[in-house]
């Protein structure tokens, strides 16, 4: 089975000690990520000097049959030159997104990472929307349309983190409108769409709303960080599966993609079992090749003989 890993990250040796600062984001040792609200822990503790290289995860991926991965990015620790430089050393392996802020200069840095070899442009609405970044930012706002729009003139993806289902951005509506006014870009919504939290009808709504984006021609939806969302439970992580099961039968298997979130994810489960959980649920071996592999290349550019 063709296995690709639509949702990596990376976490070079020049990012320790480094961050955002206008988000309060600095990367410490033992895979310890301050912000300003206190922080988390970004990878796992044995991890000593909070790295994952580009060697680390072909490695791993090697170990486990992957034979392809999408590097994402964050804006707590911004990488866009090591992410191009990841691609460029493996380019037979890796994919990878740069991050954009919508800001003055956009144009010229999304067509500069796009010639540089980056494939897709990542955008973590949580982040972006905080007050000492964009707190006015909206899905159809002119700038916004215009990167969406232009993106997909260059051929690249707009990935999206939605954020948490309270959030203001959190606004499957707007997106929706958005999407439909560039029906040449792929978009693909990160986290299964982002079920967290649904403790109330009204979260439990707005997150199907977003899922339902998937029913949209240009529209899919990766399913990465789930051992993260529902560790609570413990493997197989028999909530994330229901929902999974409830997407599928909303927007399709082919538009469901399989990633990990790793080395974040590494937390709280090992490789494998981010795999295997799936196979617990109740999608077809068909369904299950979907969206392992089949699926990742009508969403993304990857590299060439991984589609």
């Amino acid at each position: 089975m063709k296995i690709i890993d639509a949702h990596v990250h990376l976490s070079p040796p020049s990012a320790l000690g480094r961050g955002e600062e206008r988000l309060g984001s600095r990367l410490e040792r033992n895979g310890r990520r301050m912000t300003a609200d206190g922080g988390f822990r970004a990878m796992p503790p044995y991890l000593t000097d909070s790295c994952f290289s580009e060697e680390g995860l072909i490695a791993l991926m090697d170990a486990y049959g992957v034979e392809a991965a999408v590097i994402q990015q964050t804006p707590l620790s911004p990488q866009n030159e090591e992410t191009a430089r990841a691609v460029e050393r493996y380019p037979d392996r890796l994919s990878g997104a740069m991050l954009l802020e919508p800001r003055e200069g956009w144009r010229e840095e999304m067509e500069y990472w796009s010639d540089r070899g980056l494939c897709s442009v990542k955008l973590e609405m949580r982040s972006l929307t905080e007050q000492t970044m964009y707190p006015g930012l909206r899905y159809t706002g002119e700038r916004m349309l215009a990167l969406f729009s232009r993106a997909g003139e260059l051929g690249l993806t707009v990935t999206i983190d939605p954020a948490p289902t309270d959030y203001g951005i959190y606004a499957p509506e707007e997106l929706r409108a958005a999407l439909e006014a560039c029906p040449k870009t792929r978009f693909v919504l990160c986290h299964l769409a982002y079920p967290r939290p649904l403790d109330g009808a009204e979260n439990r709504e707005k997150w199907m709303r977003m899922a339902g984006l998937g029913r949209l021609p240009n529209c899919w939806l990766d399913v990465s960080a789930m051992p993260d969302f529902f560790g609570a439970e413990g493997w197989p992580y028999p909530t994330a599966l229901e929902l999974l099961s409830r997407v599928r039968d909303a927007v399709g298997i082919r538009k469901l993609l399989w990633g990990s979130d790793i080395p974040g994810t590494l937390c709280t489960a090992a490789y494998p079992q981010m795999m295997d959980m799936f196979r617990r649920g109740d999608l077809t071996p068909a369904e299950l090749e979907a969206l392992f592999g089949r699926n990742a290349p009508e969403a993304y550019t990857l590299p060439a003989g991984k589609g």
